[in-house]
């Protein structure tokens, strides 16, 4: 089946991270590293609600995976590159993964 793809990878396809995918979650120093963003900046947008991952309240760890670093490589490339503020990436970002959500539920469906 030839799948569209998800209005993320359309719209954002500049952010594209060049992560092998893996299984483990990254540590914050590891997803700074691999997205070029400093990790206070990273801890901002968690704190502010841009990103989903939240403190291991054991640890103090956040768990990073593929998709958090392609969602931080899509936050930098709209705020840096396209001048989007942090209100209007968060809109984009809160439709993108609404859209994925809908769109994995049709072909779940169509599947069916």
């Amino acid at each position: 089946m030839n799948q569209r793809p998800t209005i993320t990878r359309a719209i954002l396809v500049h952010a594209e991270s060049e992560v092998i995918r893996r299984r483990e979650p990254y540590d914050l120093a590891t997803a700074a590293r691999l997205a070029d963003i400093h990790p206070d900046r990273i801890k901002y947008y968690c704190r502010i609600g841009l990103l989903q991952e939240t403190p291991d309240p054991d640890r103090e760890r956040y768990p990073f995976t593929d998709q958090s670093l392609y969602e931080l490589r899509c936050i930098e490339y709209l705020r840096l590159e396209e001048g989007v503020n942090l209100r209007g990436i968060r809109i984009i970002l809160d439709l993108a993964r609404r859209m994925e959500s809908l769109e994995s539920a049709l072909r779940f469906h169509q599947d069916s």
